[in-house]
């Protein structure tokens, strides 16, 4: 049995297929990336797998579970989707302990830790309104493993970052990756994952037009 299991997924909105028949069986403890341009369908394809809309035909398993939709996901999961959204007036410790805290799962050593190995924990006192885009985008990756979430799923993560930050992101990715993380990274730049993937699969137009 595939860790995530797309059974023939497709969702039409507006009269326009956003995702056309996708079938994809996933393993645990492998890093996905999903390539294509904007619009070819990646963020949606992540929405259907987090169950965030309805979908017109198909289903989505992870672990064996159906997801369903607006039902919380079978397994811990840490999500970039979109342009990462914290509380401005708050310090980037504050957003973090807030997100962790809802769901139980603060855990200050390790948030630490992350701050120190992006970088950002001289700073982890400052508002995120002073923050770069590149530090927001840090923040964001942060809080998407801070909990050592099981399934990450993570929407062009390396945006804004520099060669050395996205070097350091890729490291992490394979350190969690070893310790049996499944991972899907969506991008317009293949060059982010080159070294990382398992399979990279290209979206166009809410298709799959390759797996490899």
């Amino acid at each position: 049995m595939s860790y995530i299991e797309l059974n023939h997924i497709s969702k039409t909105i507006k009269s326009k297929p956003i995702l056309s028949d996708i079938h994809l069986n996933l393993e645990k403890g492998h890093i996905y990336g999903i390539i294509g341009s904007n619009g070819s369908g990646k963020s949606m394809l992540f929405r259907a797998i987090c169950g965030f809309m309805k979908l017109d035909q198909g289903e989505v398993k992870i672990n064996g579970q159906q997801v369903k939709f607006g039902e919380e996901l079978p397994v811990s999961t840490g999500l970039i989707l979109e342009t990462p959204g914290f509380i401005l007036h708050q310090t980037a410790l504050e957003n973090l302990r807030y997100l962790a805290e809802m769901d139980n799962a603060y855990n200050e050593d390790l948030i630490f830790q992350e701050l120190k190995y992006f970088g950002l924990y001289e700073h982890r006192n400052d508002k995120v309104k002073n923050y770069s885009l590149g530090m927001k985008q840090k923040l964001a990756i942060i809080q998407a493993i801070m909990e050592d979430q099981e399934l990450l799923l993570l929407d062009e993560p390396t945006n804004a970052l520099d060669k050395e930050s996205i070097e350091r992101f890729q490291s992490k990715m394979l350190q969690l990756k070893e310790k049996g993380k499944t991972i899907l990274i969506a991008t317009h730049d293949d060059r982010t994952l080159q070294g990382i993937t398992n399979e990279l699969i290209e979206l166009n137009q809410g298709r799959i037009v390759s797996a490899q």
